[in-house]
């Protein structure tokens, strides 16, 4: 019993004077962390220690290297009013022209680009989206030619039943001939600058052919743009919901910066001078796609891209509903001059 109890008495010290040096262990690593800190700060201060360098040259007073730079100079952050004079403008133009019964409804959606504020009426109302989805089937292809850009130079044979394409209110200068042959790259070209609807159903009919019609579904379904799962004659779009194919171009980020590039120039091609482009000055590049529908008396008419005004780029998407297309015309032009005409003024 006597060693018994020497055993624990032993087994109770070695665990105190273990405790007791974790104890200390402790004290001075807090100690430790204390003194760096308020040494590398006065080091800091002394500029002794060379402080990290900003990522953003604009915040040349942030110490820090990986923090958002508004965290340090929030007074810096760029400052951009919001557009609301300009919004009860057109507000009140889309009520008179309704009154009138020259318009029967219209949504826009503006945004400025260099990290400004967004303007939307009616963002949330329902279109056809028509031509519209002649440029998700081009980022289809486009997604593609990332991986074999060879398949943008394969031919493919324009045939099949082109009877049942709708008819085109705004018809093609140029179309791909039924029998002819061309390559991807060419039909690509013809469906955004000439909105042909050969190219269309050329296109498609190829993608059934040589990949998958789900390709163009995915692709829609990854863009947002619409249920692909509706019928044709079920599927709508909004204002809001097809402007962001424009934003996803313009930063690259569903497609690679070459084949965004490419996309956005084919767009500046678009072979439509009657709506946004309209409201702009003749210098300055639009990159946009037009769709328009004509079913009996109901008419709608799309217009939607980016204006590149050198000074500050924006991003514009009109649509319309009314009887008469001409008079559609006319409203996302006066719509595109009132909103250039602002951005101009305030830079």
């Amino acid at each position: 019993m006597l060693l018994i109890e020497i055993a624990i008495k032993y087994n109770q010290n070695i665990m105190a004077k273990r405790r007791w040096a974790l104890f200390f262990i402790l004290v001075f690593f807090i100690i430790g962390i204390f003194l760096g800190v308020f040494g590398y700060q006065t080091l800091l201060a002394q500029n002794i220690l060379p402080a990290a360098t900003p990522v953003n040259p604009t915040f040349r007073n942030c110490p820090y290297h990986y923090i958002n730079p508004l965290r340090c100079e929030p007074d810096r952050a760029p400052q951009k009013r919001e557009y609301t004079t300009l919004r009860n403008d057109l507000i009140d133009y889309f009520k008179k022209q309704q009154q009138n019964g020259s318009l029967t409804t219209a949504s826009i959606y503006f945004r400025d680009l260099e990290n400004g504020p967004v303007l939307s009426i009616n963002d949330q109302e329902d279109f056809s989206p028509a031509s519209l989805l002649k440029v998700p089937l081009m980022i289809t292809y486009l997604k593609k030619a990332q991986s074999d850009q060879s398949l943008l130079q394969r031919k493919v044979s324009v045939s099949g039943n082109f009877q049942s394409l709708p008819e085109q209110n705004i018809k093609p200068q140029q179309s791909a001939k039924i029998g002819g042959n061309y390559s991807i790259d060419e039909l690509l070209a013809l469906l955004i600058t000439e909105s042909d609807n050969n190219s269309w159903e050329a296109l498609l009919t190829d993608l059934r052919k040589n990949y998958s019609e789900n390709d163009f579904i995915i692709t829609l379904s990854d863009l947002g743009i619409i249920d692909p799962r509706k019928s044709a004659d079920h599927q709508y779009v909004t204002v809001q919901g097809y402007a962001s194919i424009f934003r996803i171009l313009y930063n690259s980020s569903y497609l690679n910066i070459p084949m965004s590039d490419k996309a956005l120039n084919l767009l500046t091609h678009s072979d439509f001078p009657n709506g946004i482009v309209a409201g702009v000055p003749n210098t300055i590049k639009v990159a946009h796609k037009f769709g328009e529908r004509k079913v009996g008396d109901d008419q709608q008419l799309h217009d939607c891209g980016i204006v590149y005004y050198t000074a500050n780029p924006y991003l514009l998407c009109v649509m319309t509903r009314g009887h008469d297309i001409s008079v559609l015309e006319q409203v996302i032009q006066h719509v595109s001059q009132n909103v250039f005409a602002e951005v101009q003024k305030r830079n």
